[in-house]
């Protein structure tokens, strides 16, 4: 067995299917089944059952999965401490970031450090997946985190900007008599059966029905533009919006922050360091939209 043997059996063991591995591993779906029977040849014994729900697997599967991820944590090691040291500004970096709208201020940003460094290619990819560092998914990570949340300790996180949250509704479903009495207006967000809505109590109208689950934010968005309900969500997300006002009296608390993570064998990495700091730059600018207590 090489180390291409054991990258099969871990993407096998990981994801579950052989479309899941070939994915994972940059391959066919039928040079993962090809180094499988291969293995298990070699071997002579079944490492996975092969299952109606995919790749499960054996006894003897499981004694040798151990070693493989031994294995695999002292190449990611030696591979991270030489990129860690690398002051050249060139090679590749793999960034991901929300797939939340209103992130084109970081890319104009990133075009910008591409256009300066032509040696450095990036790799993006819009993700909430929580990727893992350690094994290179991802060379830097932006993230939200719960307010008060820290990062591992095995990254190195910078807290780029606090992330205000409020109630917002369409202005059009406001008294203009009495504004501030928001009765007759259903919140929109509803979490499926057996969740509890704990985001009420930071509205100031926990009483209010909640109807319509819908929990995306582009599409919270979009029903209160059309007028569904009113809903909690980031500040940051109705921002410059003429017909999405806060809701009278609501508060404004802080949801989250906004983290960039990269592990710690990386962090002397030039060009990570540059990036970092281009993205710190980005969000330096949008500070006063991410948390709007600060306006």
């Amino acid at each position: 067995m090489d180390w291409d043997d054991l990258k099969v059996l871990l993407a096998l063991s990981r994801k579950g299917s052989a479309r899941g591995a070939a994915q994972q591993l940059g391959v066919s779906n039928s040079t993962i089944t090809r180094r499988l029977d291969d293995m298990e040849h070699q071997l002579h014994t079944r490492l996975f059952d092969r299952t109606p729900d995919g790749y499960r697997l054996t006894g003897a599967g499981e004694q040798i999965l151990p070693t493989a991820e031994h294995v695999e944590e002292l190449i990611l090691v030696a591979e991270r401490q030489i990129s860690g040291g690398d002051q050249e500004l060139e090679g590749s970096i793999r960034l991901t970031l929300p797939p939340a709208g209103r992130m084109g201020f970081l890319v104009r940003h990133l075009a910008r450090f591409a256009e300066d460094y032509p040696r450095i290619e990036l790799e993006l990819e819009a993700s909430n997946d929580a990727l893992d560092l350690s094994r290179r998914e991802a060379d830097i990570a932006i993230r939200v985190m719960p307010a008060g949340v820290h990062p591992p300790e095995n990254l190195i996180g910078r807290r780029m900007a606090a992330i205000s949250a409020s109630s917002y509704v369409h202005r059009d479903l406001l008294n203009s008599d009495k504004p501030e009495d928001v009765s007759h207006i259903n919140w929109i967000g509803k979490y499926p059966e057996g969740r509890k809505e704990e985001w009420l109590v930071n509205t100031g109208h926990p009483e209010n029905t909640v109807r319509h689950a819908i929990l995306e934010i582009s599409l919270i968005l979009e029903s209160v533009r059309s007028k569904m309900g009113m809903a909690f969500m980031p500040c940051f997300s109705v921002y410059r919006d003429p017909d999405i006002v806060r809701v009278p009296g609501a508060p404004v608390v802080h949801q989250s922050d906004m983290w960039v993570l990269t592990h710690k064998d990386l962090r002397l990495s030039a060009r990570m360091r540059v990036l970092r700091e281009i993205i710190a730059e980005a969000f330096g600018e949008v500070r006063a939209e991410l948390d709007s207590r600060e306006g």
